[in-house]
């Protein structure tokens, strides 16, 4: 995402601010861009370091610091918002729940695939052995549930992978909040 495009959803997702809150937020992150730029880092990487606009709007909504510390022009980054320790308990987490769906993605795949080739053989067999239609409709309708199952398996493999990024930054905002409640 370049800059215009960053800047603009960040505006569009800062709609229930005011105006001139919005304004002020958007010019931050436009001086901040534009600083990192001249000072030669490349403009996609350091909007990926800045976090998601989720993770903007999140924060700038729980935290009036926040704010106060763009108005005031203060060096203000959202990486900074997280200890280390909850960056570690949240990975720590993150990886558990990670395993365990990976492995839950891996038994649809597994499970689905086995079906298929299991369906397939018995449909080419009955086909041979000229078996009743109804046996040939069963075998083929364990062959959609297994097809139907791997679908499954390569969609939590996909959620793993490219949404998962989101909901470990949720993750870790949870974490912050009841360790900021025991320590109160």
């Amino acid at each position: 995402m370049n800059k215009y495009e960053f800047l603009y959803k960040l505006n569009q997702s800062l709609e229930n601010c005011s105006n001139t809150e919005r304004q002020e937020i958007v010019h931050y992150y436009d001086e901040l861009i534009q600083d990192a730029i001249d000072s030669g880092e490349f403009e996609q990487e350091f909007i990926e370091k800045l976090g998601s606009i989720d993770k903007i709007t999140r924060t700038i909504k729980k935290d009036q610091d926040f704010v106060t510390n763009v108005k005031e022009k203060k060096d203000y980054q959202l990486q900074k918002v997280f200890s280390v320790t909850v960056k570690i308990i949240g990975y720590f987490i993150f990886f558990i729940l990670a395993i365990v769906i990976g492995s839950i993605g891996i038994s649809f795949l597994a499970s689905g695939g086995g079906m298929m080739v299991f369906a397939s053989i018995r449909i080419y067999d009955a086909i041979i052995k000229s078996l009743s239609v109804a046996t040939i409709v069963m075998y083929a309708g364990s062959a959609t549930i297994g097809v139907g199952l791997v679908l499954i398996g390569f969609w939590v493999f996909k959620w793993l992978f490219v949404q998962s990024k989101n909901q470990l930054e949720k993750l870790m905002e949870f974490i912050q909040s009841k360790i900021k409640k025991v320590g109160e």
